[in-house]
């Protein structure tokens, strides 16, 4: 069997469901510091998550590259992903 994993679309990390399998495609440019916070939490442009549990309300909590990390809402709408998926075989 061959999985074979395809890009779909160009989308914040807020716009996911839980079990999205993501690639961190840019972030917003309008706030100058916010590169820099994403820099500290490890976080960079090319990584690859998972989202694990997405809520109504709350942080939305993601598994990037091996870390688990839980990121408000405001900071998920400016991380721009492309969105992977996997074809059920």
């Amino acid at each position: 069997m061959n999985k074979k994993i395809s890009e779909v679309t160009n989308l914040t990390l807020a716009n996911l469901k839980k079990g999205d399998v993501f690639k961190i495609a840019g972030f917003d440019k309008s706030c100058g510091n916010f590169k820099y916070r994403l820099s500290d939490l490890g976080i960079s442009k090319g990584q690859i998550g998972q989202v694990i549990n997405k809520s109504l309300f709350g942080p939305i909590e993601v598994d990037i590259e091996g870390r688990k990390l839980a990121l408000g809402r405001g900071m998920t709408k400016k991380i721009y992903v492309k969105k992977f998926e996997c074809p059920v075989l």
